[in-house]
């Protein structure tokens, strides 16, 4: 009988790669959305609201081994618009989803998509054991939810896992996300339909990775024999503007097509050590550098 897993918001970027990565593997893939949604790797989608009940009754039909959580709203800006919605997507869920293992079957391993938000900016490299510093709604909600589940871990020995996301990449991404932006600009610059791309700040720097490479270091940390939280990061180091420019370089496009509003953030950097990641659960990212671009951009163009 094949194993069944759960993916809560399986209509995101997330969702998706990771229900076609287990789909393949021969899992049964339910996944939960609370807009009606459609999957070619999902055996069922569950319209819900997330709450307990829903959750219980969720769990105790399908009997998931594994349930991988990216509901939620994902953008730190947009979270200062409507602070009451995110936290509710973020804390809430994540909470019912643990009580709901609780109440039904405390072998069931969680997946929590926990974000480099929860420790603000810093110029050295971040790692698990690094201070807590949320500078916007977003990451205080996560952070909520990432110490939440650790103490629930402890004082239960469930197995859950926190896993730290920072940016990553691919072409289900949206157009509010960077990378997907200066990318779509690149194309409609090259098709004549625009002029040039006009970006918020050229100076903040990010640990980028492509998506599908963060998806296999989730599958990896969930089929390991202990539960940890992990820094999930690719390596690829860039500037907006370093970023920006190498895209627009592989499209031909003259780099003065760019433009910024203001030059502000100088020290606004998150850089991942994935040192435990790849000594634990034996990952390595398989895009790195120009093969980064690459892959975002051929996804963009095919």
């Amino acid at each position: 009988m094949r194993e069944t897993i759960l993916i809560a918001g399986i209509s995101g970027q997330d969702g998706g790669i990771l229900s076609k990565k287990l789909s393949k593997k021969g899992y049964k893939i339910i996944g939960l959305s609370r807009k009606k949604r459609i999957s070619n790797f999902a055996k069922k989608i569950i319209k819900t609201k997330y709450n307990k009940i829903d959750l219980i009754r969720i769990l105790k039909k399908f009997k998931p081994k594994i349930i991988f959580n990216f509901a939620g709203e994902s953008n730190p800006k947009t979270s200062w618009t409507n602070p009451l919605r995110d936290e509710n997507s973020i804390t809430r869920i994540n909470l019912n989803f643990i009580n709901a293992i609780l109440e039904t079957n405390k072998k069931i391993r969680y997946f929590h998509a926990s974000t480099s938000e929860i420790f603000g900016v810093s110029k050295k490299k971040l790692n698990e054991s690094t201070s807590y510093s949320p500078n916007n709604p977003y990451g205080c909600f996560k952070l909520t939810a990432h110490l939440t589940l650790k103490v629930y871990r402890e004082k239960y020995k469930l197995f859950l896992v926190n896993g730290i996301l920072f940016n990553h990449e691919s072409e289900m991404r949206s157009e509010k996300f960077l990378s997907s932006k200066i990318i779509n600009h690149a194309r409609k610059i090259k098709k004549g339909l625009i002029k040039k791309l006009v970006l918020e700040t050229p100076y903040p720097i990010r640990d980028f990775a492509h998506a599908e490479d963060a998806i296999e270091a989730i599958y990896k940390v969930m089929n390991l024999k202990k539960a940890t939280d992990f820094i999930i990061s690719g390596g690829n180091i860039f500037s907006v503007k370093q970023l920006a420019e190498k895209i627009f370089k592989k499209f031909k496009i003259d780099k003065r097509k760019i433009e910024y509003k203001k030059y502000d953030r100088k020290n606004d950097i998150k850089i991942g050590d994935t040192s435990k990641l790849k000594k634990i659960a034996n990952w390595k990212p398989k895009y790195t550098g120009e093969k980064f671009i690459a892959k975002l951009i051929n996804e963009k163009i095919s």
